[in-house]
């Protein structure tokens, strides 16, 4: 009787410290990583039928903005939006609307430059999201330049920001490696995507992508906002530049490479369990994708599949 007494608090005791250790871990391995992916107007006919794996953010790409503020959706056409509806369909994954993008931002000055068309710009973004059920709003201007541009920009991520959480949706911002963003902005953002697919000019791969990363971290970025981009084509490191979509180079009726003296930044797996290792590293958010329409549409050959099933893994040796 005395021994049945005295082992049975032992026993309770073990089983709660098991879970006051193991509680933690469990909890952060539980916390799976984002992935988020681009979905450019020209890639999408009608009765696609989304292969998005382990996408858990669809960004439709892009609206406009307008010199007074108001926002040219007419690219954002109902095929892309019937893609969406079908990419939500089951739940799991968030679609948002993008504005702006390479050469499709030129007037964002004039958008943010003073408080009525600030407010013009919130509002016509908040109606679009009600009006189609989506779930965010990411912005891509590239890029402010001075002082006066930056703080415009402030002033408009923090207006869109509180509209959007209090409506219960995300605010994301795609930023070009060298440019961070001034420190207070970081607050009304809830994501970064971080434009990191190849250097500008010839240099060390890895070391880049790891510079890229801590530039951030070190103005202000926390790590679990930062997600990592990722190009699915290959691009070429000087000269004309090519870019050749991933779906070209992959499968049994791949192309080669074209021929180039400048060689080709690193595509496919390689740049993907690259960008893998350093989320894991550093405890970032996760990985972003330009673009769906550079994949393969091929499960085995799929850069997509392969992140999705990298990031809830363990990591990598390489």
């Amino acid at each position: 009787m005395i021994s049945q007494i005295s082992v049975f608090p032992i026993a309770v005791m073990l089983g709660m410290l098991g879970c006051f250790f193991s509680g933690p871990t469990a909890a952060q391995e539980a916390k799976p990583s984002a992935l988020a992916v681009y979905l450019p107007d020209y890639r999408v006919k009608a009765g696609m039928e989304p292969l998005l794996y382990g996408t858990t953010d669809l960004i439709l790409f892009s609206a406009t903005p307008r010199e007074d503020g108001s926002v040219d959706f007419s690219r954002i056409t109902p095929e892309l939006l019937a893609f969406g509806e079908k990419a939500r369909a089951g739940g799991a994954v968030r679609v948002s609307v993008c504005v702006g993008g390479w050469g499709r931002g030129k007037v964002f000055a004039s958008a943010v430059s003073s408080e009525a068309s600030r407010s013009r710009f919130v509002q016509d973004l908040a109606a679009f999201c009600a009006g189609h059920q989506l779930g965010g709003v990411d912005i891509d201007w590239e890029f402010p330049k001075g002082d006066q541009e930056h703080a415009h920009f402030a002033a408009f991520l923090a207006k869109l920001g509180s509209r959007l959480h209090a409506d219960g949706r995300l605010l994301t911002v795609a930023l070009g490696y060298t440019r961070p963003l001034p420190a207070e902005c970081w607050a009304h953002v809830d994501r970064v995507h971080l434009m990191s697919y190849q250097p500008w000019s010839e240099q060390p791969y890895e070391p880049w992508l790891r510079e890229s990363v801590m530039r951030f971290l070190e103005a202000g970025l926390s790590p679990e906002k930062l997600l990592l981009g990722v190009g699915f084509y290959a691009k070429e490191k000087a000269g004309e530049r090519r870019a050749i979509s991933w779906w070209k180079l992959a499968g049994p009726d791949a192309e080669p490479l074209p021929e180039s003296e400048h060689g080709y930044w690193p595509v496919g797996v390689q740049a993907c369990d690259l960008r893998i290792d350093l989320v894991k590293e550093f405890g970032l958010g996760g990985v972003m994708v330009w673009d769906y329409g550079h994949d393969s549409t091929a499960p085995e050959t799929s850069l997509l599949r392969a992140l999705s099933e990298g990031l809830s893994g363990p990591e990598k040796a390489r």
